[in-house]
């Protein structure tokens, strides 16, 4: 396979895999999450939550590349990591938070918070993968965002988009596009 400009295959090894800026519990406690925040766990308030909205949304923009049969295993951890420093970036900073038995939020860290980007990535993969057709470059990535989009479009107008949790006031979509 030859290597483009995109996919850094040559030189995969020579990069080193992503560190750990944030230790699981390093932030908190948290009695609000703001907008930004990624939550985890399970229900419609969590899905709900403007800053899973926009996590969702951030994911579906990058399931074709990373999905992609030229997409290497360290660069697969790259997208991962890169995803979690855009939203550790955005303003007011987005954080990865779980929910105490007393309420309060805790950040998961990085490690744990790479591992749920890379999950959200793979989720319905082996229904997206056949779409990919030839790779990325053939048209498949355009197919596979224009569904991700429509079955996007439809989980939030089944959940009622964001529930009314952005307490961010402005409109946190915008923050993501930065």
């Amino acid at each position: 396979m030859a290597s483009s400009p995109n996919n850094h295959q040559g030189g995969a090894r020579s990069v080193p895999p992503p560190s750990n800026e944030v230790l699981p519990r390093g932030i908190g406690p948290i009695d609000v999450p703001n907008c930004n925040d990624v939550l985890s766990g399970r229900g419609g308030r969590i899905n709900a939550h403007a800053g899973n909205v926009q996590f969702r949304t951030i994911i579906a923009g990058m399931k074709a590349t990373y999905l992609s049969p030229k997409t290497r295993k360290l660069e697969k951890a790259h997208i991962a990591n890169d995803i979690v420093r855009r939203i550790r970036r955005l303003d007011p900073p987005g954080r990865f938070l779980k929910e105490d038995k007393d309420g309060t939020w805790w950040d998961i860290g990085d490690e744990k918070a790479r591992k749920k980007v890379g999950q959200a990535l793979r989720e319905d993969a082996p229904d997206i993968r056949p779409q990919l057709g030839s790779g990325v470059e053939g048209g498949g990535a355009a197919v596979v965002a224009q569904a991700v989009a429509e079955d996007m479009a439809r989980r939030q107008a089944m959940m009622g988009a964001d529930g009314g949790n952005n307490d961010c006031g402005g409109d946190a979509d915008a923050d993501a596009d930065q």
